[in-house]
Parts: structure tokens; sequence; C-alpha cells
């Protein structure tokens, strides 16, 4: 059996992501946090600076879409992705929207309002000294906003971005209520990318009793919900 690190920040959507995919292949791995001040040191595992980062025996991999890709090659049971041709290419344009779409929003609703901005700090600052929240704190506020700016959320009004969030949730909740799952039969890539991305949205903000009014991603949740 190989011996499987996952470096991670615990409330990344991303590292949430690896943990479904590790739990679904029914893999034991160990992790290492890089909770608070010691975020910068992640430079030294990643050429981006960014986590998840998978230690396989002595392979590295780093990116979420491409560990997913290599743990299905080296476990390929139960499958990531669907093995209808349209039903793989709908999970893998899923996972896409998930990771580099939908998670700006789940940005913004963290680090735009005050109460799931003090939530998100304290669970990223888990069993780091008190001191270290505030400078932490401090300069994450700073850099997500300059990324939002970028992205193009930062530049909209707290009232459009909410307003355009619920109306992608109310599409994704009318697919579920017809259907088990978003891609195939069973759970595939595009269950785990997007579940990931809510569930941290529930974790942390206020918003998360009204995203959980909409019954067909409830349930649907819950399918998708980590062991």
């Amino acid at each position: 059996m190989a011996k499987i690190i996952l470096h991670q920040w615990e409330i990344s959507p991303f590292c949430g992501k690896v943990r479904k995919i590790l739990a679904l292949k029914k893999l034991r791995y160990e992790t290492v946090d890089y909770a608070g001040v010691r975020a910068p040191l992640v430079k030294k595992l990643s050429f981006a600076g960014k986590l998840p980062v998978l230690d396989y025996d002595d392979i590295r991999i780093q990116d979420s879409t491409d560990i997913a890709r290599f743990l299905e090659q080296r476990h390929p049971e139960p499958a990531l992705y669907p093995a209808d041709t349209v039903e793989r290419a709908q999970a893998l344009l899923l996972e896409d929207w998930a990771d580099e779409s939908f998670y700006w929003y789940e940005v913004f609703l963290r680090s735009e309002f005050e109460d799931a901005f003090k939530t998100t700090l304290k669970l990223f600052c888990k069993e780091r000294p008190r001191w270290e929240w505030e400078i932490f704190g401090f300069f994450f506020h700073r850099i997500v906003r300059k990324q939002l700016r970028g992205q193009g959320l930062g530049r909209q009004s707290r009232e459009t971005v909410i307003s355009n969030y619920f109306d992608l949730l109310a599409s994704l909740d009318a697919i579920l209520s017809q259907r088990e799952w978003l891609a195939g039969s069973a759970q595939s890539i595009a269950d785990i990318a997007v579940s990931a991305q809510l569930d941290e949205m529930v974790r942390t903000s206020q918003f998360a009793p009204r995203i959980l009014e909409h019954k067909g991603i409830a349930a649907w949740l819950a399918r998708c919900k980590t062991p």
C-alpha cells in the first residue's frame, strides 16, 4: 500500500475535493496542515504556492485536478469519470466550472462578510496561537480582495454577487431535483468538485440556511458527504 500524505489548508475546497476522492477510493492517508503563519511554507512544496499537494510514495503531485487524474490511474475503482463519452464530458466541464468559476463566489462570500470572515479565519488558524490570527487576517484580506478585483466579482456590488450566486444555486437545484448525481448514474468528479465548494459555504457563511432551503441540493450534499 502506498504511503499517501495530503498537504492541505483544511478549509480549502480544493483540499476538501481531494479528501472526498481519497474517501471514495477508500485510500488511507495522512494530512499535514499549513494553518496560520505556516502558510508561507507552502512555497517549498508547490511552485504555484498553492495547496493541495499530494505525496504518493516518492511522487509529488500538485493541483486538485492533476491529483484526481493521478489517483484515477493508480486506483481506477470506483471510477471518478463516467464511462459514457457525453457524461464524461459533462463531468469534466462541471469540475472546471466548480474550480475556476463557482469557487470565486465562495471566496467573495467568505471574505466580504464580517461574520463569515471571522469564522473562516478561526478555522484557518485552528490550533495556532491567537496572536497569529490578526497578522494572518490582515494579509489574507488584502490578498483576497486584490484577487477578487482581478477576477471580476470584486468589482460588483454585494447585492449583484448574492443574486447571481443564488440564481446559480436555483439552476443546480433544478438539475438535482431530477437526478441523483450531476453526471451519470454514480457519484463522479463533478459531484465531488461542486460539493466541495458548497461544503465550505455551508460551513462558514451566514447564507448556509438559505443554501440548504434548496431541497435537491441539501439531499445531494448529504449523499456527497465525506465519511
